[in-house]
């Protein structure tokens, strides 16, 4: 039986690794929300989990993989390995979905982090991003050699920011991450609108943030490339439903430009340079 490769992605940066290490393994490409509304997943021998790091301080993992977690099922003898991609740091997401995987009587037995260009903090020059995504392609062939072998391992990539020192910053911001909630949940209620402090209830409202500007053409991008299906096109704008992944697909791959966000100011619109539109479209099934 093909290994299955399961990923989630805004950007196309964990599209773009996961696409490459079915391909190197002869394995099924699987978009997370084409299968989250499934009773029960069934696995193959080999799975894999690739997805990028959302919001360290409340655990990391985009609501979409936690609820793909929970419908795993009969996993003890599965081979399970996941990449994560982040801008920043890990910091503990891997661990975040190793508890979630044991509570379902299953192991991630490898795991791979992967840096990549970030859309939430200030512009890196075009070169680092370069560089980035160079340093995923040299190590490819590692990651998938380790995976067809079924080690156990945890593998940090080179990282492009902080080089070598990558374990021990990563560590500091394991531990000092919950310094950081109280920043996280002001820009939470800043973008949802609220005052609730609960993650939960904020996350899936921040959608109330964007707004579009007179480049809107009612092209229906936004519509099609969503993971969720949380955008309907109304009197020819889009109109967000509340349950956002805050993914940023809508804001990344709007063609025009057309949708802002006033909790955004400082982020930079980007999307992996070779993943096509269409490529986030079959992940939605828009």
């Amino acid at each position: 039986m093909a290994p299955d490769v399961y990923y989630f992605s805004g950007t196309g940066n964990s599209y773009i690794v996961a696409k490459d290490i079915a391909e190197r393994i002869h394995g099924n490409l699987i978009p997370i929300p084409g299968v989250i509304d499934d009773a029960s997943i069934p696995l193959a021998e080999i799975v894999g989990i690739v997805f990028p790091v959302y919001f360290v301080p409340f655990g990391g993992l985009p609501e979409i993989v936690k609820r793909f977690v929970q419908k795993l099922r009969d996993i003890q003898s599965t081979y399970i390995f996941a990449v994560c991609t982040y801008g920043s740091a890990e910091a503990g997401t891997l661990q975040t979905l190793s508890r979630m995987v044991d509570a379902r009587g299953g192991e991630v037995a490898a795991e791979f982090t992967v840096n990549m260009p970030s859309n939430i903090h200030p512009r890196l020059a075009s070169k680092k991003h370069t560089t980035m995504h160079a340093v995923w392609s040299k190590n490819a062939d590692a990651v998938c050699d380790a995976i067809l072998n079924r080690k156990r391992t945890h593998l940090d990539l080179p990282n492009t920011v902080v080089g070598g020192i990558y374990r021990p910053v990563n560590f500091l911001v394991t531990f000092l991450k919950r310094l950081y909630v109280g920043s996280a949940i002001k820009y939470l209620q800043n973008g949802a609108g609220s005052s609730s402090r609960l993650y939960d209830q904020l996350l899936p409202n921040m959608d109330r943030s964007f707004t579009t500007n007179e480049k809107c053409t009612g092209c229906r991008t936004c519509v099609k490339v969503c993971p969720v299906k949380n955008i309907e096109l109304v009197d020819g704008r889009p109109l967000w439903q509340h349950h956002c992944e805050y993914c940023l697909a809508c804001y990344n791959w709007c063609p025009n430009e057309a949708i802002e966000s006033w909790v955004l100011e400082r982020a930079h619109r980007y999307h992996h340079p070779d993943v096509k539109v269409s490529d986030l479209i079959v992940q939605s099934g828009g």
